[in-house]
């Protein structure tokens, strides 16, 4: 009798455990569910995970186009200035004065403007960007001019598609920028264009 008796006990115990359990589980499902169900509401809203940047409020093209605007603002600067040393022509060193004053002008900009929408941006060039610099370094005079001139024409190119894409942003502040600085880029591309045609 005593044996039966223990094992009902324990066979009520067991029961109300794995009663206890479900219950915990259900919770914890309803609180997924929950939480789900939230995040498809705000996607509906204003936040999108994984698109829009929360602390920023910048969506994640927004935040991509300043990270790369900032890297090809540094990589023009660079260039400028090793081609105010080594370029041969006082055209070409007369257009790397231009560049490294806009660029230079647009990268302050550039950089307070990521400040004010918390984006962390490059203060260094990538590791292949910097080889690129440091081969540049050692080219003088014709040579230098011509591969300078022409990178110019590429870069640029690039970076009108980058800019145009910027101009199209919903933010405010950097569609404003953006558009703003395209003006400028545009016109160094048919400067950079015009000159690499004379020198052929």
């Amino acid at each position: 009798m005593n044996s039966n008796k223990h094992f009902f006990i324990g066979a009520a115990l067991a029961l109300a455990i794995g009663m206890q359990a479900c219950q915990t589980a259900d919770k914890k499902s309803s609180t997924t569910k929950d939480s789900v169900t939230g995040d498809t509401n705000m996607v509906n809203g204003n936040h999108v995970t994984g698109a829009e940047s929360t602390e920023s409020g910048l969506d994640e093209a927004g935040a991509t186009f300043l990270r790369k605007a900032a890297v090809g603002g540094l990589m023009e600067v660079e260039a400028a200035k090793i081609a105010a040393k080594n370029a041969g022509s006082v055209i070409v060193k007369d257009f790397a004065s231009k560049m490294l004053t806009d660029h230079t002008k647009a990268n302050t900009e550039l950089k307070a403007l990521a400040q004010e929408k918390k984006i962390i941006t490059p203060d260094a060039l990538p590791a292949e960007d910097q080889i690129h610099i440091d081969a540049m370094k050692k080219m003088k005079g014709d040579a230098f001019d011509k591969h300078y001139m022409e990178m110019m024409v590429t870069d640029h190119e690039k970076t009108v598609a980058l800019f145009k894409l910027g101009a199209q942003n919903r933010d405010a502040s950097l569609k404003n920028w953006a558009t703003k600085t395209l003006s400028v880029i545009e016109t160094h591309d048919s400067l950079a264009k015009k000159m690499i045609s004379e020198m052929k």
